[in-house]
């Protein structure tokens, strides 16, 4: 088993300061919601962002990176055989598990929207069964929920190493950074030892898809 926590995802409601924006009025009108009860989403508000948070137009609102990242996890060998658990903690010190039954939606919206009544609920239920939770929390927390010995921390600016050493730990615990670019907003280098395994950077489902194949490889699954 092995723990995939991602840390600073960029997901969140749209903030106080973006309240009055004419674009955003419109959106909240159009579904109904108040704005703080909208995930901020760069696909549809990059402008906004960008007008009133400079220069992090790419980097918040990012939901849609979490999905791609959980969608790669959900469909891996490793998930099938329950060998892999995944905890995302946000930019807002929110933490959210995942029961490892759950089946999350491939549909982009849907799983916004999902994501939407979670925060407003702190948990999804199905038939008597938590599929999802969302606490308060920082990434420190998120660490002790796992109680891991061997912790990696996944950077660009890391160590270099080859995936299968950085993998050769059963019960090991792998941060990666839930956003497009820039670096951990959390005090995430002081949790583990910083490993980089390429010389450019990736996109943080290329970095989960090779720790979870080079896991398969190790446990003989494939």
């Amino acid at each position: 088993m092995i723990n995939l926590i991602i840390a600073d995802a960029e997901i969140e409601f749209i903030p106080a300061e973006l309240s009055h924006d004419f674009n955003i009025i419109n959106l909240a009108k159009k579904r109904g919601k108040s704005f703080d009860r909208i995930l901020l989403d760069s696909n549809y508000m990059h402008s906004s962002i960008d007008k009133h948070f400079p220069g992090e137009s790419n980097r918040r609102g990012r939901p849609d990176i979490i999905h791609t990242l959980l969608m790669v996890v959900q469909d891996s060998i490793l998930n099938k055989e329950k060998q892999i658990r995944v905890i995302i903690h946000t930019r807002m010190n929110k933490i959210i598990t995942i029961n490892q039954e759950t089946r999350l939606p491939r549909s982009y919206n849907r799983f916004t929207g999902l994501l939407e009544s979670l925060f407003v609920k702190g948990r999804i239920e199905s038939d008597g069964t938590v599929l999802m939770e969302c606490y308060d929390g920082t990434l420190k927390d998120a660490l002790r929920m796992v109680n891991s010995e061997h912790v990696v921390v996944l950077s660009p600016s890391g160590e270099k190493k080859p995936i299968d050493q950085i993998t050769e730990e059963n019960e090991t615990t792998y941060i990666i950074g839930g956003f497009s670019e820039g670096d951990y907003i959390s005090d995430a280098y002081s949790m583990g030892r910083s490993c980089s395994i390429y010389r450019d950077e990736l996109t943080i489902w290329t970095v989960a898809s090779e720790i979870i194949c080079s896991t398969e490889r190790r446990l003989g699954l494939v």
